[in-house]
């Protein structure tokens, strides 16, 4: 059943606010989109729609007791879920293309920008403290895997790209799984780039006491403290 917002309990405000703040947050209603809650044999839970530039949709359900971070994770899990070529067959018939003015190639081509769009929005909503742009967090690389990607794997190991193989890959392949093990691997190709002997152990703006800055008139200074500290030690 339908709850007006006035019947919300608490818990049932704060997280349906959570809710409308991320979806605003990470441009997910382009005039579709909705947020309520709804309750039934006992149970409540918070329904959303959210929606991409193209107006793809996907529809998100989680309990009334979920926190942030199981909200966060509900969300991402759905835009991740989302099929242009599911969306396509749901929605694709003559009628509709007259409606909508589109051609086949068209609309499957904007369901697969929506799902890159989706794709973006779920890392952000998973990671919030690497995703805003122009605070120190742009983005410095991004990997993108498309159905083309499948069939060059295929040709590259001498198997047909024909249908039957294609459908045997999108089975096997996880777009969720292959999105995490893109992002671990991810971290130990950096590992093998970065070259320590290059980084600083100061903060930006201290400057490293150097024999040229070397004050023997100075007993405050750093390295005639250190040479004093070494003396010391050298007599015990």
């Amino acid at each position: 059943m339908l709850m007006e917002p006035n019947e919300y309990t608490p818990q049932e405000r704060a997280l349906t606010d959570k809710a409308k703040e991320l979806i605003e947050q990470h441009e997910l209603d382009w005039g579709n989109g909705e947020c309520f809650i709804q309750r039934y044999a006992g149970r409540s839970e918070l329904y959303m729609t959210l929606e991409a530039p193209n107006h793809a949709t996907v529809s998100v359900t989680v309990p009334a007791e979920t926190d942030e971070k199981g909200l966060r994770r509900a969300m991402a899990d759905g835009l991740l879920d989302f099929d242009p070529d599911e969306e396509f067959d749901e929605c694709w018939s003559r009628e509709f293309a007259a409606r909508n003015g589109f051609t086949p190639s068209g609309f499957l081509s904007g369901l697969q920008e929506d799902k890159a769009y989706f794709g973006l929005r779920s890392e952000a909503l998973l990671h919030p403290g690497q995703s805003n742009a122009g605070q120190g967090n742009e983005t410095i690389a991004e990997i993108r895997w498309t159905e083309e990607d499948l069939r060059h794997w295929l040709k590259d190991h001498d198997w047909p790209d024909n249908n039957e193989n294609m459908d045997a890959m999108r089975d096997m392949i996880s777009a969720r799984e292959l999105r995490d093990r893109s992002i671990e691997e991810g971290w130990e190709i950096i590992d093998a780039m970065v070259d320590d002997g290059r980084l600083a152990r100061k903060d930006e703006g201290e400057k490293a006491e150097t024999s040229e800055t070397y004050d023997p008139a100075n007993p405050a200074d750093p390295l005639s403290i250190a040479d004093t500290s070494a003396s010391a030690a050298a007599t015990r």
